[in-house]
């Protein structure tokens, strides 16, 4: 009896994983590597109660023979393109992963009789909004990332007619924390600080965010998937507080007590950008009893330390 992983070697995975293990369960990490970092794996190589599978999600026959050696009764599916600039200048690639890699898992679940899968999906899903979103919004996506992902909700409600595993579907907001594998603002920042830059050029710092500690929404999820009892349950995995990114950055500046000044860099300004993306995650709390913590001094205090600058 093990928990599959996919995205096992990325960012939110070596949280679920650490998670998963907090609560001695076996863990079967899967990952093709082609963007993790295999240093989220090598940690864990002393961990008789975690294994891995070098196979790529889209690979439909490696993934089922996994599941039903492994005797898998429960897939976290988080394996993705997850980022947004990416996707956007390979739509191709984000609907072979995002969208294939999803009917792959779908399938090695119902042929290995899994009980639970937890599904991550993103609050782009939404319609731009200025107010917090709910799960009974109808989808609309920005852009093609979210487009992607609420493909593969809907290929979820198709698979539970015919089958009796219990899906979650989580709407991630923006993640934030150490062992990022993509560069998304923070660790932008953080790898222009450790540089040395007194100057930090950046993209546009209007937007405002609801900014998720990592750790927090690892565990929310696990969670999330133990408490959900419907055949299919969406909720918002967020802190329901959104940040302009112009003060995440003053905030990160300032613990780092480094002085650095910020600049625009014309080639970070995404052509099209939200300006808004907050969840409203009263499901959340009702589902789980607690949501993660909007605190961002106390998050990006963690961050600092353990990228060693605090």
């Amino acid at each position: 009896m093990s928990t599959l992983v996919t995205g096992a070697a990325g960012y939110l995975g070596s949280y679920v994983i650490d998670t998963l293990l907090s609560q001695d369960r076996q863990v079967v990490g899967l990952d093709n590597l082609a963007w993790g970092n295999k240093e989220h794996i090598d940690r864990l190589a002393d961990d008789e109660r975690f294994s891995f599978a070098n196979v790529d999600v889209t690979d439909t026959a490696a993934v089922t023979s996994v599941v039903q050696e492994q005797g898998v009764t429960d897939i976290f599916h988080l394996a993705a393109l997850h980022f947004i600039p990416a996707a956007v200048a390979d739509p191709s690639l984000a609907v072979r992963i995002n969208v294939l890699g999803t009917q792959s898992m779908l399938d090695a679940a119902k042929s290995g009789g899994v009980e639970r899968m937890a599904f991550a999906s993103t609050g782009d899903v939404y319609s731009p909004s200025d107010d917090a979103h709910h799960e009974d919004l109808e989808p609309a996506p920005f852009n093609i990332y979210g487009l992607t992902k609420l493909q593969g909700e809907q290929l979820i409600r198709n698979a539970q007619r015919s089958t009796d595993t219990k899906f979650l579907v989580a709407r991630f907001f923006n993640l934030y924390g150490a062992r990022e594998t993509n560069p998304h603002i923070v660790p932008e920042i953080v790898d222009q600080l450790k540089a040395g830059s007194g100057v930090l050029r950046l993209g546009n710092l209007e937007p405002r965010r609801d900014m998720v500690p990592v750790h927090e929404a690892g565990r929310a999820l696990v969670e999330a998937l133990g408490a959900a009892s419907e055949p299919i349950t969406t909720v918002n995995i967020g802190t329901g507080t959104a940040h302009r990114m112009g003060d995440l950055v003053d905030t990160l500046v300032e613990l780092a007590g480094t002085g650095a000044t910020v600049e625009t860099d014309p080639d970070k300004v995404r052509a099209s950008e939200r300006m808004h993306l907050q969840a409203d995650v009263s499901k959340l709390r009702e589902l789980i009893g607690w949501a993660p913590s909007p605190d961002l001094a106390a998050g990006i205090t963690a961050l600092l330390q353990a990228e060693g600058m605090a």
